[in-house]
C-alpha cells in the first residue's frame, strides 16, 4: 500500500488558514485543509462528525451549492466511494454514479501571471472555474473525507484517492494551497500520464482547489482503496462526473462515460489474445500436413503403379522367348 514520504507536508493539519491564490487575481480565499485538529485558538471550519446512521439514497442528483464530500463507506457490507450530500440536513450518501457536480458561471475567476501557477495550463487573465479550497456562497464546495465510523473501525491507518485519468474538453488540476505566500501543492494534474495517487489519513476532512480550464463536461476515472485490518484489500473505482458552465448540458454529464483505452499500432498481443490465436492455428495449420500425406500416398501409388508395370512387361517377354532360352531373364 502506498505510503506518502511526509504526510505532515502532503495533508497540512492546520485549518481555518485564510490565503488567497493570488489576491490580486482570483477573488476566491484559500484555505488549508484540515487534519485530525486545529491548532488552539484558532477556528476550525472544516470539523465534522460523521453520523453512522446516516442513509444511502438513490436517484440522479445535481449538486451544484453546497458542501460535498467523496469518501469510502460500507453498503451492505461492501466497499463503495460515494459522495457525502451535505445540501441538505441531516447528510446522505449518493453513488457516484448518481450524482453531476455542476460548477456554475458564479465559479470564474481569473488565471493568475505567475510561475508557481504554470500547471494549470492557462493564459495569464483568461477564465478558470474555479471549486475553491474555502467554502464561496455560489459555488458548489467538493472535497473528500475519511471518518465513516465504520471505515475508521475497520481501515488500517488510511486510504489512497487514485486519479487514473480524466476526459474533458479542457485542463483540470486539483492543489492545495496553504496561506498566502505558500506554493501551490498540485494534487492531481490531468495532463500527467498514469494512476495518480493520494495518501490519506483516517478522519481526514479535506477541501482543495478544483481549477477546470474550458467549460464542457469532465469525468474522473476516480477510486479509493485500503487495507483492512484483517489485512484484506478492498477497491472501488467510479466515474466522478462535472457539468462546468451555466451553459452546459447536464444530461449529457449523466450520459458521460469514460473511453476505453485504444492499443498501439505495432503492439504486441496480450497473453489472452495469444492464447485466442494458439485455439485457433490448429484448424488452420493442419492443411499442410494434410497436403504432405497426400502427397506421400500418392508418390507411393505410382511408384506402385510403375513397379507393377515393370514387372508385366519382363513377365510378357519371358513367356514369348524360346523354350530354354535366359537371354532376357535379367532384363527388365
Amino acid at each position: 500500500m502506498p505510503q506518502p514520504p511526509d504526510l505532515a507536508g502532503r495533508l497540512p493539519r492546520r485549518a481555518g488558514l485564510v490565503a488567497a491564490l493570488l489576491a490580486a487575481s482570483l477573488s476566491v480565499a484559500l484555505v488549508a485543509p484540515a487534519g485530525h485538529a486545529a491548532e488552539p485558538d484558532e477556528p476550525d471550519d472544516l470539523e465534522q462528525t460523521v453520523a453512522p446512521e446516516e442513509e444511502n439514497v438513490r436517484g440522479e442528483a445535481v449538486l451544484d451549492l453546497g458542501h460535498v464530500d467523496i469518501g469510502p463507506r460500507f453498503v451492505d457490507g461492501q466497499w463503495r466511494v460515494q459522495g457525502r450530500d451535505d445540501s441538505q440536513s441531516p447528510p446522505v450518501w449518493r453513488a457516484l454514479t448518481d450524482v453531476v457536480t455542476r460548477v456554475t458561471d458564479a465559479a470564474v475567476q481569473q488565471a493568475p501571471d505567475e510561475p508557481d501557477f504554470a500547471f494549470l495550463d492557462a493564459e495569464p487573465g483568461s477564465d478558470l472555474y474555479v471549486i475553491p479550497q474555502t467554502q464561496a456562497p455560489e459555488v458548489v464546495w467538493l472535497g473528500w473525507n475519511t471518518q465513516d465510523p465504520e471505515v475508521m473501525e475497520r481501515v488500517d491507518r488510511g486510504v489512497t484517492l487514485t486519479m487514473h485519468g480524466v476526459e474533458g474538453p479542457g485542463h483540470l488540476a486539483v492543489f492545495l494551497q496553504n496561506g498566502a505566500l505558500g506554493a501551490p501543492e498540485v494534487l492531481w494534474d490531468g495532463d500527467a500520464a498514469g494512476p495518480q495517487e493520494l495518501w490519506v489519513d483516517l478522519n481526514t476532512h479535506t477541501h482543495a482547489n478544483w481549477v477546470f480550464t474550458e467549460p464542457g463536461v469532465y469525468v474522473l476515472d476516480f477510486e479509493v482503496s485500503a487495507e483492512l485490518i484483517s489485512g484484506e484489500r478492498v477497491a472501488d473505482r467510479a466515474p466522478l462526473r462535472f457539468a462546468v458552465g451555466d451553459a452546459t448540458d447536464v444530461a449529457a454529464a449523466f450520459d458521460a462515460t469514460l473511453d476505453e483505452p485504444a492499443a498501439p499500432a505495432g503492439d504486441e498481443p496480450t497473453a489472452a489474445e495469444g492464447a485466442d490465436a494458439a485455439d485457433e492455428e490448429p484448424a488452420d495449420s493442419s492443411l499442410p500436413a494434410v497436403l504432405l500425406v497426400v502427397a506421400a500416398v500418392a508418390v507411393t501409388l505410382l511408384v506402385a503403379v510403375v513397379t507393377v508395370g515393370a514387372r508385366s512387361r519382363r513377365a510378357r517377354r519371358l513367356a514369348a522367348a524360346p523354350a530354354g532360352d535366359d537371354a532376357g531373364a535379367g532384363a527388365p
